[in-house]
């Protein structure tokens, strides 16, 4: 679609041709298309158009924006830019379980009532299970965003529940290291959700790996700093496939069947504790998970 193209089918009565046109005037169109290009928005009553337009002006007005100094970049700190991004997620996130759960419960209500003895075993079913794993995980993304309560509790016993899922064949190949107990002080649920991750991330990729699982494979360690506490995970399973950092981003798998929301959950979690949170090739092979988070 030309710029030309896209700026008339801004007032297309089609919103869906409408919506074409807001993103692509996020490729082609100018600076100066901006005034034409916010009429539009202000006058969209089609939610997800209103959001494509709004994109597009932000990306035409960064453009069109000087840079900023050297100074001026440096004014809003790292740790405070990830608070902020933490608030935005939390809005963004609740705003979307708030508009949309209800009409795909009725969306699925229907169906069922529709499809009735035919409902099981239906594709109609198979996707809706799946929308409704996306919006699961968006449900913990917005927690992870959420304001940290703190209390006393165990690490080490946390991370044997979590362990206590997996039968004894798994377990004959995980190991923990560290003190028992482990008293900490944090928001137990922010913490499971960067835990849970770890271990189920390196127990599937043993799981899937060619080699036969022997003792130790999968390591779980924890500890703590002056300042921080810190756990690990290591397996030697098949290793970091591409670039690490698309690894954290929404929506990005490589397995069957995920969606793709683990990592960016687990990190969320530990950004809002202040802390951060790694991956990196093993040293003898597989990947080494690495969580720190401020006392």
């Amino acid at each position: 679609m030309t710029r030309e193209e896209a700026l008339d089918k801004l007032k297309a009565t089609s919103a869906h041709l409408r919506g074409q046109a807001a993103r692509a005037l996020g490729d082609v169109g100018l600076g100066t298309d901006l005034p034409r290009i916010r009429n539009a928005q202000r006058e969209e009553t089609v939610t997800y158009v209103n959001y494509a337009l709004q994109e597009t002006i932000r990306r035409l007005a960064k453009e069109q924006a000087p840079a900023p100094s050297a100074d001026e970049a440096n004014v809003v700190s790292g740790e405070v830019r990830k608070q902020i991004y933490g608030k935005a997620m939390e809005w963004i996130t609740g705003f979307l379980l708030h508009e949309i759960s209800s009409p795909i419960g009725l969306v699925r209500l229907a169906a069922k009532r529709e499809l009735g003895e035919h409902w099981d075993g239906s594709g109609t079913k198979q996707h809706l299970e799946a929308v409704t794993r996306v919006f699961d995980a968006i449900e913990l993304l917005k927690n992870a965003a959420s304001v940290p309560r703190p209390q006393e509790f165990d690490l080490s016993a946390l991370v044997d529940e979590l362990l206590d899922v997996y039968g004894p064949e798994n377990r004959e190949w995980i190991s923990t290291i560290g003190a028992r107990p482990f008293l900490i002080k944090s928001d137990p649920s922010l913490v499971r959700m960067v835990v849970a991750n770890g271990i189920r991330n390196a127990i599937e990729a043993q799981q899937v790996a060619t080699a036969q699982p022997s003792p130790h494979d999968v390591t779980i360690s924890w500890g703590n700093t002056d300042v921080d506490y810190w756990l690990a995970v290591v397996d030697h399973g098949g290793g970091i496939t591409g670039p690490i950092e698309t690894a954290f981003e929404i929506g990005n798998s490589t397995k069957k069947d995920h969606i793709g929301f683990g990592l960016a959950i687990a990190r969320q979690a530990v950004e809002t504790m202040i802390g951060s949170l790694t991956l990196e090739p093993a040293k003898h092979g597989g990947a080494l998970y690495t969580a720190r988070w401020r006392k």
